[in-house]
């Protein structure tokens, strides 16, 4: 029996054994495949996106690290294909899909990741993924995990801690996006790259009773526009006990969403799952709690800086890139706020928070990518 006909039957037999042992890890082609490069998609929104960090900390970075040197030894490169960017869309509103159709815009076109553009949305950032892919060479088969994030920005994080709206539209409306819009999503990410698993990262609370009235007042009149000389006049010790009653309602809604998000992301994909008969996706569910929130003596996000600066790495690249890309798209009859886009590194992960996120991710895929078969001998 030749060398390569012994290697092959040893790879079947290893296969036919997790086949029994357990869940099979790799579809048959990519296991056989052992030797080529791993192939790892990034979808989604600012947070899988690792707004405001450097890419050495983002939680995809780290996550590749980690596969390369533990689980695969140094054996097997990982290749990562980031198309997720700040303020990305599962799916786009009428609304949106209309602006851009009259401008004559490209759906696909991409701008800098640290501009919260909504679009090019997720469900098209699969599709320009897969036709980058073909491109080159690969078909869609031979992709191997899909990390996404998905959810919040057809809500809006300021509709979600808004004190004025109302708790029961506030769950309507998530239970929508979270698991109605995200398990279409999914579906079609599925169907385009059968192989993959698709590992979709839960959110965090975004404030909570220890968060600081007055990090959180003082981030709503920045990112709002006040003139920064009102702010001692607007933002004192006077002024917060009248807006005390309004963070309590908002850390009440910091926690409907939270509670609520997670329980649709993982109806999303546990219909998935359901319809595939097999683990398509997993949920990772964020280690951030509501003690490490916004605004909090331990916050692992990032918050504000000084003369109205955000506290990330990449606020002056904002600066410069919100304009750019807003000047851009001056035909798009859609709203564009340069200030919210330059503070848009605020309540997103810090290197700390996307170090813990790393964490929970790589406890969640160990068990699914360190599975060792029994040795067989041939």
């Amino acid at each position: 029996m030749d060398h390569s006909r012994r290697k092959f039957l040893k790879q079947v037999g290893a296969l036919s054994v997790l086949g029994l042992t357990g869940r099979a890890v790799f579809s048959l082609p990519t296991a056989l495949a052992a030797e080529r490069d791993f192939e790892m998609l990034v979808v989604g929104d600012s947070l899988v996106a690792g707004q405001g960090l450097r890419e050495q900390d983002k939680i995809y970075t780290l996550t590749k690290r980690w596969l390369e040197r533990e689980v695969f030894g140094g054996a097997r490169k990982v290749n990562i294909r980031n198309k997720s960017h700040s303020g990305s869309r599962l799916f786009l509103s009428g609304k949106e899909f209309k602006a851009l159709n009259d401008a004559e815009k490209d759906f696909a076109d991409s701008y800098h990741p640290e501009v919260n553009f909504s679009f090019p949305s997720s469900n098209t950032q699969i599709v320009v993924a897969k036709n980058e892919y073909l491109a080159e060479g690969k078909t869609a088969n031979e992709i191997d995990l899909i990390m996404v994030s998905g959810g919040l920005t057809n809500i809006g994080s300021a509709y979600i801690v808004d004190p004025f709206k109302k708790n029961k539209k506030l769950r309507k409306r998530i239970d929508q996006s979270c698991n109605h819009m995200m398990f279409r999503f999914l579906d079609h990410a599925s169907r385009t790259f059968p192989n993959a698993l698709i590992a979709v990262l839960g959110y965090f609370p975004l404030v909570s009773k220890t968060s600081s009235t007055g990090k959180i007042y003082n981030a709503i009149l920045e990112l709002y526009g006040f003139p920064r000389p009102t702010k001692p006049i607007l933002n004192n010790i006077f002024t917060k006990q009248f807006f005390k009653p309004l963070h309590k309602k908002m850390n009440k809604r910091s926690r409907i969403w939270i509670e609520e998000s997670n329980k649709g992301l993982e109806t999303a994909i546990d219909r998935l799952n359901q319809k595939h008969g097999k683990e398509k996706a997993v949920f990772i569910k964020s280690p951030i709690t509501e003690a490490q929130s916004f605004g909090t003596k331990n916050s692992l996000l990032f918050g504000m800086a000084k003369k109205g600066r955000a506290a990330d790495f990449m606020y002056d690249v904002r600066k410069v890139e919100c304009r750019k890309a807003i000047e851009s798209v001056k035909d798009v009859k859609l709203k564009f706020n340069r200030r919210r886009c330059e503070l848009a590194g605020i309540a997103h992960p810090n290197v700390e928070g996307a170090r813990a996120y790393a964490e929970v991710v790589k406890k969640r895929l160990q068990s699914i990518y360190t599975k060792q078969p029994a040795e067989i001998t041939l």
